[in-house]
């Protein structure tokens, strides 16, 4: 039995794990098992989701991760690239259709657990990182061989002044079918067989071929674009592909593309013909693969102009980091002429210096500007008539007294209040949630929670300085509302029995208040 197991043009090896038939002993077999690694992380993640707080196979983690890689593919290389806030925000939505029984804050979660297990946030966004085995040698001897690769990335739009998401080729390929190929060749194969299944009628088969000539399009556009960004980065690192196989890269580039933009063109031209179809189903797929084959000639045409401006970017950069006079600027030695001296002094003057430090290095912030409606309301609030210059009293214990304690489980169900309500919220709505709270049986901690939950709006409201007496205020709030929750008033008012004021809007950032429009509650108790 032994020579089964032997090597091809080697001797017998006894147990060894394959017969000589199988490729594991092939050069390609690395390969293959490096572009399975592919699937791994978003296995990792399935099983994963088991440990969250929602109920164990209710979402479908694999098919939100490949939405998740679509959606961004989908916009990739447009000045509408997705956002990790869009990309969660579509995921949430598919959430809410899975388990619609379940609450919306915990939609909104799964989108985000998908999306950060692509980008491998658990890790810090490194790549993904795993050995196989390799059986290569010609001894047949076995090593291990480390795979790394990522699936998404996240990446600072400079033009929009925000942070992007992209798919990488390794999340493009695994989306295609998980195998290595020549762009340009695979997609001149897919027109081919698209143009034939068109004249065929399959128009199933040719909207696959059509969403598969997508996302080669985009692949094709990722090459040009990672030579460009090295270019930009650093000119020294890519100065010798330029000298020798870029030019060659460039020619081919724009004999493809300009080959493919006629294709695009001729095989619109054959859809719309069907879209005269008395058949719905027909004129609706024929829609759908128009639409496809329309974003993929929009991506060849910016990608043309790419093509064509590449070798400008070569000449910009090089004239910006090889042709510009050196920094005359004194580059300081931190250990001995920073670090040293500054351990050497006192701690008032090493604290001026750091604090002096770090105000120049963060740079001035611009200071919030008042609202005129806060301002008339300061204006018109009736203060209690109060006597500054009254000599205190002998018998008047000094100091004011301690607080009232908060028990922490009054705080947490707080926090759970709004957890299940979700933010953007009105303050009647996390009220009224607060006060029919099942988790406390006491009346009186229901009606504390609700008087934290008050009290954190109205400190989102008008906060005050984060000095050392407002502290504990701020604390509090970030812990039920959240670091970043700010509130708003539209006029509304409070009709909660027992409570007056504004029914203010709170959400958890910034940026949401401006769409920011919940219902109001009016009952509080049943």
């Amino acid at each position: 039995m032994d020579e089964l197991f032997s090597l091809p043009g080697g001797p017998a090896l006894s147990g060894s794990p394959a017969p000589a038939e199988l490729s594991v002993f092939d050069r390609t077999f690395p390969a293959r098992v490096a572009v399975l690694m592919r699937s791994r992380p978003i296995t990792e993640a399935i099983v994963a989701a088991n440990r969250q707080d929602w109920p164990a196979a209710t979402y479908d983690i694999a098919t939100f991760a490949l939405a998740a890689i679509d959606l961004v593919i989908a916009r990739q290389g447009f000045a509408e690239e997705a956002t990790y806030a869009e990309v969660v925000d579509g995921l949430t939505v598919l959430a809410r259709r899975a388990a619609p029984e379940r609450t919306p804050a915990e939609h909104r979660r799964v989108g985000e657990y998908t999306v950060d297990a692509l980008l491998n946030r658990g890790e810090r966004e490194a790549p993904f990182t795993y050995r196989i085995s390799d059986f290569t040698d010609a001894a047949g001897a076995h090593q291990q061989r480390q795979v790394q690769f990522r699936l998404l990335v996240e990446w600072e739009d400079a033009g929009r002044g925000e942070v992007v998401l992209k798919a990488t080729r390794d999340a493009i390929n695994a989306l295609v079918g998980g195998l290595e190929f020549d762009v340009e060749d695979e997609q001149v194969a897919n027109e081919v067989l698209l143009e034939r299944q068109l004249a065929k009628g399959a128009f199933d088969a040719a909207e696959r071929a059509a969403v598969r000539a997508r996302l080669l399009s985009v692949s094709l556009a990722e090459d040009l674009l990672e030579l460009i960004k090295n270019t930009r980065r650093d000119l020294r690192a890519v100065t010798q592909e330029w000298a020798t196989v870029v030019p060659q890269r460039l020619a081919a580039a724009r004999d493809h593309i300009a080959g493919r933009m006629e294709a695009d063109h001729r095989l619109l031209a054959k859809v719309r013909e069907s879209l005269e179809s008395d058949d719905l189903q027909v004129t609706m797929a024929a829609a759908r693969i128009a639409a496809l084959l329309t974003e993929c000639s929009r991506r060849h045409d910016a990608l043309h102009r790419q093509v064509l401006s590449a070798r400008g970017v070569f000449l910009e950069e090089q004239n910006r980091q090889s042709f510009r006079p050196p920094a005359l600027g004194h580059l300081p030695d931190l250990d001995r002429e920073i670090l040293t001296p500054l351990l050497s002094l006192d701690s008032g003057t090493a604290l001026t210096v750091t604090d002096r430090w770090l105000s120049d290095v963060t740079g001035p912030r611009p200071p919030k500007l008042p609202r005129l409606y806060r301002l008339v309301y300061d204006l018109w609030a009736v203060r209690d008539a109060t006597d500054d210059d009254r000599d205190p009293d002998a018998d008047d214990e000094a100091g004011d007294p301690d607080p009232p304690t908060i028990g922490p489980h009054v705080v947490a169900a707080a926090r759970r209040v709004v957890v299940r309500t979700g933010l953007p919220a009105r303050l009647s709505a996390l009220l009224a949630d607060a006060l029919t709270d099942p988790g406390l049986d006491d009346p009186a901690d229901r009606q504390r929670a609700a008087e934290i939950l008050a009290l954190a709006a109205l400190w989102c409201f008008a906060p005050e300085a984060a000095d050392n007496e407002h502290l504990a205020s701020a604390d509090l709030t970030a812990r039920v509302l959240g670091p970043r929750a700010v509130a708003d008033a539209d006029t509304r008012k409070l009709e909660l029995p027992g409570w007056e004021g504004d029914d203010l809007i709170i959400v958890a950032h910034p940026d949401a208040l401006a769409a920011a429009d919940p219902q109001p509650v009016t009952e509080a108790l049943p």
